[in-house]
């Protein structure tokens, strides 16, 4: 499996730790708020990592190109 995949399939599990969070009608407020933060943060770190490797690719990809020339 592809680093990539890996990272998506972490992110959809994230995203459903989050609606477990939000749809737990026992939590209150501020309590979600606190659950809720890390879960935020370690997707966002994801999604970054996921558009720096995008890019590591897309100039990989051109360095071939310009080397192929």
């Amino acid at each position: 499996m592809r680093v990539e995949e890996c990272i998506k399939k972490y992110i959809e599990e994230l995203e459903g730790e989050v609606m477990k969070i939000l749809s737990d009608p026992k939590t209150d407020k501020k309590t979600k708020n606190l659950a809720m933060k890390p879960l935020v943060s370690r997707k966002k770190i994801l999604q970054n990592t996921l558009e720096a490797l995008e890019l590591v690719e897309r100039v990989h990809q051109e360095e071939i190109q310009k080397a192929g020339r």
